[in-house]
């Protein structure tokens, strides 16, 4: 019996996927099932609320800093309050400032995230 070869082509869009999201002042649903990047340009202050995550979910979203000074809060995992440990870093809403926003689920309740951007 051969060995099946895993490719980029044949894995789900959570792991290969990207996805627009659109800010709201009511939260924002990342789901986690559509794809591995997000990117949202801040419009509002973010509640990013997270569905569909399965241990080990590694999750990249691209935050575009709007400029009217707002905030970014970490909300709930597949509908229940989550614990968000941060390894460093903070979210910049300065105009155009490009945020990278990193994120691991270890179990259905905590994730460990960073905040990183780049250099000016």
């Amino acid at each position: 019996m051969g060995l099946t070869k895993v490719t980029h082509n044949v894995l789900e869009s959570r792991y290969t996927g990207s996805s627009a999201l659109a800010s709201s002042s009511s939260g924002v649903t990342v789901d986690s099932s559509a794809a591995n990047v997000f990117t949202i340009t801040a419009g509002h202050n973010i509640t990013f609320n997270f569905t569909n995550v399965k241990v080990g979910d590694v999750k990249t979203i691209i935050i575009t800093g709007g400029g009217g000074s707002y905030t970014l809060t970490l909300g709930t995992i597949n509908g229940s309050s989550g614990t968000y440990n941060n390894l460093g870093g903070t979210y910049d809403d300065t105009g155009s400032t490009k945020n990278i926003l990193e994120i691991k689920f270890v179990s259905a309740s905590e994730a460990w995230y960073q905040i990183s951007k780049a250099a000016s």
